[in-house]
């Protein structure tokens, strides 16, 4: 397998034409359809099913067109690496989280970071929960950030809590009293509510959804992707979302109850145990100051007076 191979056949998959791809390739159309067949071939699958008036991806081409537009992108990305020797070295730091809520907590983080490291290229990942371990653990991602399961500890990574963060109810104002503060799971019975993907998140937390969920009609409750998701919901008035607190997205005019009788949630970074990167060492001492900074806060604000 090739990068010409995979450009030609992402110049077919996009276009489902080969006089057309070959065009953009600048080939002629038997020198596309030749490296078409040789990576049939090599993948012992047809890609694309071709009659005289049409041209199809089978469905091993579709599941094959995310792989080789991945690999394609990591190829132009070492070559452009390695374009220009005399610029300083470009400092990769791979961080993966279970939904894009949670990367706006590290926005000031980087942003600290970078001052002192100008040539910084972070590399996001937001995949479930489960599947963040496994980014770890094959060292696609040097750290990640996301809740603690029951405060188990995993092989040979280590833990730091950056903060507990609680369940908080949040609907469209109006929608509940805006006296309450506090909302009990009793009250919870008869409303509907809005639930982030179970497989996007933490063991523990997926299973309270569910314990909530088990006397509730499938009508009245609506099951999100994403805290993003689930919060916009709530602000259309589709019912009560259920979230941790830490990771609600920043703006929106929602009212927020916290949800009493529901556990607290330990969020932190997990990282190889003997990890001897000095930029990760950094990053790690940067969210703990900045955590440290954004409890105190918190607790502040919690012992002012209410008005």
């Amino acid at each position: 397998m090739n990068i010409l191979q995979l450009r030609c056949f992402l110049a077919v998959a996009g276009s489902l034409n080969f006089a057309r791809a070959a065009r953009q390739m600048h080939l002629s159309q038997p020198a596309v359809s030749h490296q078409i067949k040789t990576l049939e071939e090599e993948l012992n699958v047809k890609l694309f099913r071709r009659s005289t008036r049409m041209v199809e991806l089978t469905p091993e081409g579709l599941a094959f067109t995310e792989d080789a537009r991945n690999i394609v992108t990591i190829a132009d990305q070492a070559k452009l690496r390695f374009s220009h020797p005399d610029d300083y070295p470009i400092q990769e730091l791979s961080i993966g989280c279970s939904n894009y809520a949670e990367l706006f907590l590290l926005s000031d983080v980087l942003h600290e970071l970078s001052a002192s490291h100008p040539n910084l290229h972070p590399r996001l990942h937001v995949v479930p929960h489960e599947q963040l371990f496994h980014l770890l653990e094959t060292g696609s991602t040097e750290v990640i950030f996301d809740i603690r399961e029951g405060g188990k500890t995993r092989e040979k990574l280590a833990f730091q809590e950056l903060c507990l963060s609680s369940l908080i109810c949040v609907c469209r104002i109006g929608y509940l009293p805006s006296f309450k503060e506090t909302i009990s799971l009793k009250e919870l019975k008869d409303k509907k509510l809005i639930f982030c993907n179970p497989l996007t998140l933490s063991p523990d937390l997926a299973r309270f959804q569910w314990q909530l969920a088990a006397e509730k009609k499938p009508a009245d409750i609506h099951f999100c992707n994403s805290p993003e998701t689930a919060a916009l919901l709530a602000h259309a008035g589709f019912g009560i979302a259920i979230l941790p607190e830490l990771f609600l997205p920043p703006g929106g005019s929602i009212q927020m109850f916290r949800l009493a009788e529901a556990p607290s949630l330990s969020v932190g970074l997990f990282y190889h145990s003997n990890f001897e990167n000095a930029l990760l060492k950094e990053f790690i001492q940067s969210t703990r100051r900045y955590f440290s900074n954004l409890n105190a806060s918190v607790s502040e604000k919690s012992r002012s007076p209410r008005k």
